[in-house]
C-alpha cells in the first residue's frame, strides 16, 4: 500500500493532508537526537567532556607533583651539603689540619678549594702554636634561595674550642651564608660568608 499523507474520511467528512515532522526521513525514521534521546546525547557528551578534563587535570597535578619532589630533593641535598661543610671547616686539630683539607676541596669549587687553602696555610702557625683544637655542630639550616643550579643555605654552627690561652674550651656561634652551585647530581661550596 502506497503512503501518500492524505487523510479521507475523518468524522466531519472533510479531507487533509498530514505533515511530517521535519526530523523525519522519508521511511519515517528520526534523523537526529530528540527528546528522550537528545537528553541521552547531552548527558554521554557531558561525561566525555568530563573525562577528558580529568585526564588533563591529573597530568597536570602529577607534573607540578614531580617537579616538586625534585626542588625537594635539591633542597634536602643543599642542607645536608651545607651543615657537612659548616661542621667539616669548623672542626679541626693542630696535630692534622690537614686533615679536612681534602674534605673540603672536595666539597668545594676549584676557586673556593683555593681560598680555603690560603686560609689555612695564613693560619697554621697561629692554631699550631696555640695548639688549638675544635668541634662543631650546625642545628639549624635552611635555604633561603634554590633554583636548579644555584642554592644560598643559611648555617648557624656552635663551635667548641679549647687551646692553650681557653683550655677550658670557649664556645663561639658562626651565622654562614653559603652559596652552593650544581656540579652533575651534587652541591659544592662556591662561597662562604660569615655574618
Amino acid at each position: 500500500m502506497a503512503h501518500d499523507d492524505t487523510v479521507t474520511g475523518d468524522s466531519t467528512g472533510t479531507t487533509g493532508t498530514l505533515e511530517r515532522p521535519a526530523d523525519l526521513d522519508g521511511a519515517g525514521v528520526r534523523s537526529g537526537p530528540t527528546g528522550r534521546n537528545r537528553s541521552r546525547w547531552i548527558v554521554g557528551a557531558v561525561v566525555g567532556v568530563l573525562a577528558v578534563a580529568l585526564v588533563a587535570v591529573s597530568a597536570l597535578a602529577t607534573i607540578v607533583l614531580l617537579g616538586q619532589r625534585g626542588d625537594d630533593e635539591r633542597r634536602t641535598q643543599a642542607i645536608d651539603t651545607a651543615r657537612d661543610y659548616a661542621i667539616t671547616m669548623s672542626s679541626f686539630d693542630y696535630q692534622n689540619l690537614d686533615a679536612n683539607r681534602d674534605k673540603i676541596a672536595g666539597m668545594s669549587t676549584e676557586e673556593f678549594a683555593q681560598r680555603y687553602n690560603e686560609m689555612v696555610d695564613a693560619l697554621r702557625g697561629v692554631v699550631t702554636d696555640g695548639q688549638g683544637k675544635a668541634t662543631a655542630t650546625a642545628e639549624h639550616v635552611a635555604v633561603e634561595s634554590l633554583d636548579d643550579d644555584h642554592a644560598t643555605v643559611l648555617v648557624f654552627a656552635d663551635q667548641q674550642a679549647v687551646n692553650v690561652t681557653a683550655p677550658q674550651g670557649n664556645a663561639q656561634k658562626y651565622r654562614m651564608v653559603l652559596s652552593l652551585v650544581r656540579d652533575g647530581d651534587r652541591w659544592i661550596v662556591d662561597e662562604v660568608q660569615t655574618v
